[in-house]
């Protein structure tokens, strides 16, 4: 039987990060969009469709990114949490629209990874990557130390169904 521990949140760091990404995101897809529109503008003034095709894209996007922004990252911090048991690892996430999680048997874990972007080293916080053979699962937005003692857990409880898959 796994004994429990309790529920663990993301640190709060996560939530400017998701903004930042968001919002850099927006202004990727924005430059990418004004392609058709230089188009128009440059070689085919008389095709108005495309401008407009490009103009109600954009703004449906920018909506959707600012919603996002202010609301929407409330919700997925409030919806994103994980539990490490001595043999599996629970991680729940989700937005305003629904709610997910999945079940990771820890004798199924091939590999633990701790990755980390630019912005995310500026906030101090890290995203921890396990792997098993059919899929990647990731906790977003943890503390870098906490990151490494999640890490440090998870390959040690691995470790009790004798894989050696760690060599260490």
């Amino acid at each position: 039987m796994s004994s429990t521990v309790s529920e663990q949140q993301l640190h709060p760091n996560v939530i400017p990060y998701w903004r930042i990404y968001r919002f850099l995101s927006a202004l990727k897809r924005t430059a990418l969009v004004s392609i058709p529109i230089a188009i128009h503008l440059m070689w085919l003034p008389q095709w108005k469709w495309i401008m407009y095709a490009a103009a109600a894209y954009l703004l449906f996007h920018w909506c959707k990114a600012l919603f996002y922004i202010f609301y929407g990252v409330r919700f997925s911090y409030a919806r994103r949490s994980y539990v490490l048991t001595s043999d599996e690892i629970i991680i729940r996430w989700g937005n305003i629209w629904s709610a997910h999680s999945s079940v990771i048997p820890l004798s199924r874990v091939l590999h633990v990874v701790i990755e980390q972007d630019v912005i995310q080293k500026k906030l101090g916080i890290s995203d921890l990557a396990i792997v098993t053979a059919g899929d990647a699962n990731y906790i977003l937005g943890l503390l870098e130390e906490d990151t490494k003692k999640l890490r440090r857990q998870v390959i040690e409880l691995a470790k009790i169904g004798d894989t050696g898959a760690y060599g260490e």
